[in-house]
């Protein structure tokens, strides 16, 4: 983010006292307090549904959310010149969790257990209403989204944010079509909301995974010259492989109680990026941010993706592991089936999955030595990984 990039607060009604910046964006004090600005990828709909969740969380009592402002259209999301999309939020102080620190690993851990007892949208609550037509827009985009993915080998292109890959329901503009109105007709934003912002079942991305491991060993198989890093995949991938079609055997298993749950849990939405890049900390105050990707889905997802991390972090360290599922628990009670779930994600060798996606979408004229690290830390950490699994 350029200095140009600073001319889009001109769209706003604030009075400007210091700038800073951050990363990839520009923290700066106003008379009216900390705000941020930076990069938008979403739409005008996606900030609205943000505002929504943030909006709810704060009538619970939790104030610390970077909600996004409206420029002096009305509009939350803003553009420059050359239609780049921006918005602005209120900001905090504050340090990052330190992920060496095992109290502010828990006190990372309870905020979040706080914050998912307050993220779910109700059915019965007024929200903002949205034309059929901006959504079928907004759809538009999505589905051309997907499309390359799909046409790129399984999710390949999802990286690190493929848990948020969305369901495409029936379209806005098919609904407007059934229900025999015009396609400008404004419906209840909660119904956009959850066609568009949904995460697939579980299931459905396990087994999208585990089609794209297959394609990857086909692919390093049939390498007539194979560098170090493929010789040490091949040799291992039976035995994570094995690992990843036993998740998904379960959690077909489970599949029953897992739609009975998100009809229980109907409305319950997730950070959908919770990490320590996302908690500041200041005393004993805790400010959440960046909830571009929440969407509504199953929130002990959020648990696993912190949890994953950080005990990679620590070597697998099951004493710190299972304090953090307790520290949770005795927040926001799990039940049986989402500590199944979490049991079954933790099983799922993402991480392996992770690594040979990557070298599968790099430049395999030349491979980094860095693949070779990776898969060697990954192999060290696999004995206190199951060890944790037992506990768990």
């Amino acid at each position: 983010m350029n200095d140009r990039s600073l001319r889009v607060l001109e769209q706003y009604e604030l009075e400007l006292i210091s700038t800073r910046r951050g990363r990839g964006s520009w923290i700066f004090e106003t008379s009216q307090g900390l705000r941020i600005l930076s990069d938008y990828s979403g739409s005008e709909n996606r900030a609205l549904f943000q505002n929504c969740v943030m909006d709810r969380v704060r009538e619970g009592g939790y104030a610390n959310v970077d909600r996004i402002l409206p420029n002096k259209e009305g509009l939350l999301v803003s553009k420059d010149w050359e239609e780049h999309r921006y918005v602005v939020k209120e900001w905090y102080t504050g340090h990052e969790c330190d992920t060496s620190n095992e109290v502010e690993i828990l006190a990372a851990v309870q905020n979040l257990a706080r914050l998912h007892r307050l993220m779910r949208l109700k059915e019965d609550s007024v929200y903002p209403e949205i034309s059929i037509a901006e959504a079928s827009d907004d759809r538009k985009k999505k589905s051309d989204k997907t499309e390359m993915i799909a046409d790129s080998d399984v999710g390949m292109a999802n990286g690190e944010d493929a848990s948020g890959t969305t369901v495409e329901m029936t379209p806005a503009d098919e609904m407007a079509n059934t229900e025999g109105e015009s396609p400008s007709v404004r419906v209840p934003s909660i119904e956009i909301f959850r066609r568009n912002y949904t995460a697939q079942p579980p299931l459905m991305e396990l087994h999208a995974w585990n089609a794209q491991l297959r394609k990857i060993r086909s692919f390093v198989r049939t390498r007539p010259r194979k560098s170090a890093f493929e010789r040490s995949f091949l040799e291992c991938f039976e035995r994570y492989f094995a690992e990843a079609l036993e998740a998904e055997r379960q959690l077909t298993d489970i599949s029953e109680r897992l739609e009975a749950l998100r009809t229980a849990q109907s409305g319950m939405v997730c950070h959908g990026d919770y990490s320590h890049h996302h908690i500041l900390m200041r005393g004993y105050e805790v400010a959440t941010t960046n909830f571009d990707n929440c969407r509504f889905d199953f929130q002990v997802n959020d648990l696993y993706h912190f949890m994953r991390k950080i005990l990679e972090k620590h070597d697998w360290n099951t004493r710190l592991g299972m304090r953090m599922v307790e520290t949770y628990d005795r927040i926001r009670t799990l039940s049986g089936v989402e500590r199944r779930l979490l049991f079954v994600r933790m099983l799922y060798p993402e991480k392996f999955r992770k690594l040979a996606a990557s070298y599968y979408s790099s430049n395999k004229a030349w491979i980094s030595r860095q693949y070779m690290e990776k898969l060697e830390k990954i192999n060290r950490q696999e004995m206190a990984r199951q060890a944790f699994m037992k506990r768990l």
